[in-house]
C-alpha cells in the first residue's frame, strides 16, 4: 500500500487519474453508503445523494487539478520575470512528481546558464593577464565615474601611460618576462591608487586611469605617483635588474562639456607629447599643459 501511495505521489499521470476515478466513482460511492445505512431507497433521496455526490466530486476534481497545474502557472511567471526582469527563478514545489522534476531541472539549467554568462561577461570585460579591466569595461565603467562627477562638481581625470621602450624587453628577455613586467606595473598603479579609481589596461603596453576629484592637481599627483612608483621599483629581468619606465598624459576633463572619449584622447595627446619630450614624463593636454609643467618643475 506504501508503494502505491509513492508511486501515485511521484507521477502526474497516476495523480490526474486516481482524480479522475474518484470523481467518477464518487456518485455511486455515495449512494451505496446512503443505501448501506439502511435509508429508504426514496427517488428523491436517491436522486439528491447523487447529485450532492456529484457536485462534490467536481468541487474536489477542481481543487486537485489546480493544485496539480498551479506550479506549472507558478513557473511560467517565474521564467516570465526572468525573461523580462533577469531576475533568476526561486521556486520551492514540494513533491517529485513530473512537474516539480521539470521545475528543479529548468530552475538548474538557468543558473547554469547565468553563471555561464557572469563568466563569460568577465572573461570579455577583464584583462586575462593583468586582472585589470579592459578598454569595454572601462567604456562601461566610466560612465558612473562621469555621472558621479557631474553630480557632485568634481573633475573627471583621465590618465594615459604607456611603457617606454618596452618592444626592448619583449625582444632582449622574452615575451614570459614583457607579461611578467606587465603585470607588476598593473599591481604598481594600483597600488597607487585609490581603491575606487578606475583603471584598465587598454591597449598592448598602454593603461589608462579615470579618477573623479575636485582638486585642480590631482590628475597630476597621482600620474606623478605611479611614474615615480614604476621607475623605483626595479625588477630583476635575465638576472639583472632592469628600470621600467613609462610616459603619462594626463587631462582634466568637464563632464558637463566632453565625453569620455575626448577626454581620452586629449590623454593620449599629453601622452604623445611625453614621449616627444623623452619619456619618463607626465605631461597635460593641451588646454592643462602649462600647468602640467608647472607641476613637473615644482617636483624637480
Amino acid at each position: 500500500m506504501s508503494g502505491m501511495v509513492r508511486a501515485i505521489k511521484g507521477s502526474l499521470t497516476l495523480k490526474v487519474f486516481a482524480v479522475c476515478f474518484i470523481a467518477v466513482h464518487l456518485p455511486l460511492i455515495g449512494l451505496l453508503f446512503y443505501l448501506g445505512l439502511g435509508h429508504p431507497s426514496d427517488p428523491i433521496a436517491t436522486l439528491l445523494v447523487a447529485l450532492l455526490s456529484t457536485v462534490l466530486g467536481c468541487a474536489l476534481s477542481y481543487m486537485a487539478v489546480h493544485r496539480f497545474v498551479s506550479p506549472i502557472d507558478r513557473l511560467i511567471q517565474a521564467v516570465d520575470r526572468y525573461q523580462s526582469e533577469g531576475k533568476e527563478p526561486d521556486l520551492e514545489l514540494k513533491g517529485s512528481d513530473g512537474i516539480s522534476r521539470l521545475a528543479h531541472k529548468l530552475v538548474s539549467l538557468i543558473r547554469a546558464q547565468e553563471l555561464r554568462l557572469k563568466t563569460l561577461k568577465r572573461q570579455a570585460n577583464s584583462d586575462a593577464l593583468t586582472g585589470l579591466g579592459n578598454r569595454r569595461w572601462l567604456q562601461n565603467a566610466v560612465s558612473l565615474e562621469l555621472n558621479r562627477a557631474t553630480r557632485s562638481d568634481q573633475w573627471v581625470w583621465v590618465i594615459a601611460f604607456d611603457l617606454d621602450h618596452f618592444k626592448q624587453v619583449n625582444d632582449t628577455h622574452g615575451h614570459a618576462a614583457g607579461d611578467e613586467v606587465l603585470m607588476l606595473v598593473a599591481e604598481i598603479a594600483q597600488s597607487q591608487l585609490r581603491p575606487y579609481d578606475l583603471i584598465a589596461r587598454i591597449g598592448g603596453e598602454e593603461f589608462c586611469v579615470v579618477s573623479a576629484d575636485s582638486s585642480p592637481s590631482f590628475g597630476f599627483i597621482a600620474a606623478e605617483r605611479i611614474r615615480a612608483a614604476l621607475e623605483a621599483h626595479k625588477p630583476s629581468l635575465g638576472g639583472h635588474p632592469t628600470t621600467i619606465t613609462a610616459s603619462f598624459g594626463v587631462h582634466k576633463g568637464d563632464p558637463h562639456k566632453e565625453g569620455f572619449a575626448e577626454m581620452l584622447r586629449l590623454a593620449d595627446a599629453g601622452l604623445y607629447g611625453a614621449k616627444a619630450k623623452g619619456r619618463n614624463l607626465v605631461v597635460g593636454s593641451n588646454d592643462t599643459s602649462a600647468a602640467s609643467e608647472t607641476f613637473l618643475k615644482e617636483r624637480t
